[in-house]
């Protein structure tokens, strides 16, 4: 999942940027979109954003539960407030559950194997030998300039 759309969904429902929150839920669906976090103990997640942004994890769930209110009483965009994060059980859980699984399953990740993704490549894929390749095809375009 990409952080912009993150940023992007937030902005079209209406929360304010300046928000501490703002930074703390893109933070919280990134984190829940990796293997460790799939099934969270909020606690944990809290304690863990605070790491990441220097913070405290009670400062952390307050500032998400202060920014998903203000989103709410706000409601700049109600119908994506509505479809991405929804007017009734607003527990921070389940808002940032409901928020992570709609984004999940409006903007799929691409599929970057198989004949579709060929020119893709996985920066985790990246070996050595893919890089001398790239390093000698790079020498040889310099050699062919200078000549």
């Amino acid at each position: 999942m990409r952080k912009d759309i993150v940023e992007n969904v937030l902005i079209d429902m209406g929360m304010p940027v300046k928000l501490k929150g703002f930074r703390y839920i893109t933070d919280a669906v990134m984190l829940l979109d990796t293997a460790e976090w799939q099934n969270p103990k909020w606690t944990a997640l809290y304690y863990k954003i605070g790491l990441m942004n220097h913070d405290t994890a009670s400062r952390v769930e307050r500032a998400i539960r202060n920014a998903f209110v203000t989103t709410r009483n706000r409601a700049g965009n109600y119908e994506a407030v509505a479809h991405y994060i929804g007017f009734t059980n607003c527990e921070n859980s389940n808002s940032l559950t409901y928020l992570y699984k709609t984004i999940k399953k409006e903007y799929p990740e691409p599929d970057l194997g198989g004949a579709e993704g060929e020119g893709f490549q996985n920066f985790n894929s990246v070996n050595a030998g893919m890089i001398r390749e790239m390093v000698r095809q790079t020498l040889k375009e310099m050699f062919v300039e200078l000549v």
